[in-house]
């Protein structure tokens, strides 16, 4: 051997020995920005349920209620024509604000629901009126019933078998926008008076 070859075999071992650390080193920070990578992801989708959930807990409520005075179930009696579509302007707040975090499915639910549920888009500087018969709601508030109230209902009656429908359907997308129960079914609420439609 002559001393050309030691010094290529020399250096190749040189090399060797800066290039392994280096390559480790390069190694380790792709590794390290990976995990920040995934932990940031983690920590905005943990975020991004949170804010999902809080909407929840603000509109489930409402949109609940919405649900019993359309259907005639639970406390339907307890709310006012006017109350009602003060909820709907609530709801249509929040909707329209928290409509990037959800998916298009719940935004498109909700808008169903609430179509379903008021007419909008009256003469000019008029409320949404609803989309329910108001006859039997005056015979059970007799005595409480505000003749003005008259004025909030629509003549064009949407069903209360479709409005369940329509909530399922927002209770579903929210369900599965906010991943704790994508197999959710809406619970029987009660059914709907025969009489009514």
């Amino acid at each position: 051997m002559n001393s050309g070859d030691w010094s290529w075999l020399e250096i190749a071992k040189l090399a060797t020995s800066l290039f392994t650390p280096a390559a480790l080193a390069v190694g380790g920070i792709y590794v390290h920005r990976i995990t920040k990578r995934f932990e940031h992801t983690q920590w905005r989708s943990q975020k991004l349920i949170e804010k999902r959930l809080a909407v929840y807990d603000d509109m489930a409520p409402m949109l609940n209620d919405i649900l019993c005075y359309f259907t005639y179930v639970g406390g339907w009696r307890d709310f006012d024509p006017p109350l009602i579509v003060s909820l709907k302007r609530a709801i249509d707040k929040k909707l329209h604000i928290a409509a990037p975090l959800f998916g298009d499915e719940f935004f498109s639910a909700c808008m169903d629901f609430q179509n379903l549920c008021f007419k909008t888009f009256n003469a000019w500087g008029q409320d949404a009126k609803l989309r329910t018969q108001y006859e039997r709601r005056r015979q059970s508030r007799l005595k409480e019933w505000n003749i003005e109230w008259n004025e909030n209902f629509s003549a064009d009656v949407s069903s209360p078998i479709a409005i369940q429908a329509a909530y399922k359907r927002v209770m579903s997308a929210f369900a599965e926008d906010i991943g704790v129960n994508s197999s959710f079914a809406v619970a029987p609420s009660g059914r709907v008076p025969k009489n009514i439609e």
